[in-house]
């Protein structure tokens, strides 16, 4: 039997006031980032399909894609959040 802790990369964790940018395919994001400076908004990246965004630039990103001619679908995340 060990007595390691267990690893801290197995533990769940919930996050509140996230914000993750997903697109269908990986492509998508190279044709966002020749638009905008993406990458300088990007916290960590999920997937290739997935990044997390700071959340304290959302808007600033929302409104750079906005001139851009890209409308990003916003959401909210709804209900209990769960353990």
């Amino acid at each position: 039997m060990s007595d390691r802790s267990p690893d801290r990369w197995a533990q769940r964790v919930v996050h509140r006031e996230v914000t993750v940018l997903a697109v269908r395919e990986p492509g998508v994001l190279d044709e966002i980032r020749a638009l905008v400076p993406l990458d300088d908004f990007v916290l960590a990246v999920i997937s290739d399909t997935r990044l997390l965004i700071d959340p304290s630039r959302t808007g600033e990103l929302h409104d750079l894609l906005a001139t851009a001619g890209v409308a990003p679908l916003v959401q909210r995340a709804r209900g209990q959040l769960t353990r």
